[in-house]
C-alpha cells in the first residue's frame, strides 16, 4: 500500500498548492476565498491510497463497483475483480482475453466487458466462464455501453453515416438495433476513453460525441426518439466530449477537450441546467483534458492525465483534488476509486 497525494499534497507529503500568506489586513475577497478552500477540503475527500490489482503494464479504462468488489476492464484484454475489504485481486478471463477492453458493467453474477477495436466484441463472464459475443454481424468499433437492471444500451462509431446503437432487455445477453436510426454528423464519433461517454440516469440514456462535431444525445424510450443538442467543443479529430454525468434530468456536466494537449483547458468542460438544451463554460475550469466525469451526492469529479478535480456548485467552479494520471472513476461505499497507471487503483475516502 502506497500513500499518494490528496488535496494539495504531493506523494511525499509536501504542499503542492502553497498556502497564501495571511496579512494583518485581509480584505473580504481574500477571506471568502480562504473560507471556500477550507470548506471544499472538508466536504470532498481525504488522502488517497494506491492499491495494485495487476502488473505495471496494465491500466483500465472501464471500472464499476458491485457489493464489496471493483471490476476493471484493462488494456491487456483482461478483466479484474478487486475486493475492497481484503485488497486482493483476481483475473476473471485469463483464458479468453480481448485486446483493449474499454468498458465494463456488472449485473448480479454476470460481468460484461466491452472491447474497442475495428471488430469489437463483448466478453460475458458468468460463474467463472468467459464467453465472447457481438451485437451484430458487422465490424463495429464500440464506444461505450450502459446497463441498468436488465435494460441497457451499446453504441459504436458511425457506419455509412449512422451510429450503430443496440438495446438489451436481457441484461446484455441479447442485443437489438434501435428502431429509429441515430444519424451522425460529418466527422462525428464517440470516444471510448473511460466507459462514460454513455450513461443511464433517471430513465434516460445519454450519449456524448466529439470530433468535427460534438453533441449531447439522449433518449427516454430506448432509442425510439432522440433529443440532440450541439456542444461547444473545438472541432478537431482529437477534441470533443469524452464523458457526461447527470445529477438529474436537468442538471449535468460534460468534459473532454483535446487528449493530444493534456494541460490545455480550452473548451474542456460545460454544464447545463435545462436538460442539455443550453450549455455554459465554467468560471473556473478543470486543469486540462478530462476523460471522465461522475456525480456523487451533488459533487462532480473529473479526471484526466493531469489529475482529478471536483465541483461543489454544479460545474461552475472546479478545484484540484490531486495530481497524476487517471483514466476513469467510480464510487463504491462512499469512497472514490480512480483507475491509475501501472496496474493501480487510487482510493479516496469521501466526506459525508
Amino acid at each position: 500500500m502506497n500513500q499518494a497525494s490528496g488535496y494539495g499534497l504531493t506523494k511525499d507529503g509536501k504542499n503542492q498548492y502553497p498556502r497564501p500568506s495571511i496579512q494583518s489586513k485581509m480584505n473580504t475577497k481574500s477571506t471568502s476565498t480562504l473560507v471556500f478552500v477550507i470548506f471544499s477540503l472538508l466536504c470532498t475527500a481525504s488522502f488517497a491510497q494506491f492499491h495494485h490489482y495487476a502488473d505495471s503494464r496494465t491500466h483500465a479504462r472501464g471500472i464499476t463497483g458491485f457489493k464489496n468488489s471493483l471490476y476493471l476492464s484493462a488494456n491487456t484484454g483482461l478483466v479484474y475483480e478487486h475486493n475492497i475489504k481484503t485488497n486482493k485481486s483476481r483475473c476473471l478471463n485469463l483464458n479468453s482475453p480481448l485486446h483493449e477492453l474499454r468498458d465494463i458493467d456488472v449485473n448480479g453474477q454476470k460481468v460484461i466487458a466491452m472491447q474497442s477495436s475495428k471488430a469489437s466484441q463483448l466478453t460475458y463472464i458468468l460463474n467463472g466462464v468467459a464467453m465472447r459475443m457481438r451485437a451484430d454481424y458487422r465490424d463495429v468499433f464500440y464506444d461505450g455501453m450502459a446497463l441498468y437492471a436488465m435494460k441497457g444500451m451499446l453504441y459504436g462509431d458511425p457506419i455509412d453515416g449512422v451510429f450503430p446503437v443496440y438495446t438489451t432487455n436481457s441484461g446484455g445477453v441479447r442485443w437489438t438495433p434501435v428502431k429509429t436510426p441515430l444519424l451522425a454528423l460529418d466527422g462525428e464519433y464517440g470516444f471510448s476513453a473511460s466507459g462514460t461517454s454513455i450513461i443511464y440516469k433517471d430513465e434516460m440514456f445519454v450519449i456524448v460525441t466529439g470530433g468535427q462535431s460534438s453533441r449531447f444525445i439522449k433518449t427516454e424510450d430506448l432509442g425510439k426518439t432522440w433529443f440532440t443538442a450541439k456542444l461547444p467543443f473545438e472541432s478537431k479529430a482529437s477534441s470533443g466530449a469524452y464523458s457526461v454525468a447527470m445529477k438529474n434530468k436537468l442538471e449535468g456536466v460534460v468534459v473532454g477537450g483535446n487528449y493530444k494537449k493534456p494541460e490545455d483547458d480550452t473548451k474542456n468542460c460545460f454544464f447545463t441546467m435545462d436538460g442539455g438544451k443550453t450549455w455554459k463554460a465554467p468560471t473556473t475550469k478543470p486543469r486540462g483534458y478530462r476523460s471522465c466525469v461522475i456525480e456523487y451526492k451533488g459533487v462532480y469529479y473529473a479526471c484526466g492525465t493531469t489529475g482529478i478535480d471536483y465541483s461543489l456548485d454544479n460545474g461552475v467552479n472546479w478545484s484540484p483534488l490531486t495530481s497524476g494520471k487517471f483514466y476513469t472513476m467510480t464510487v463504491l461505499k462512499n469512497k472514490l476509486y480512480a483507475s491509475a497507471t501501472e496496474g493501480r487503483i487510487a482510493k479516496f475516502k469521501l466526506r459525508k
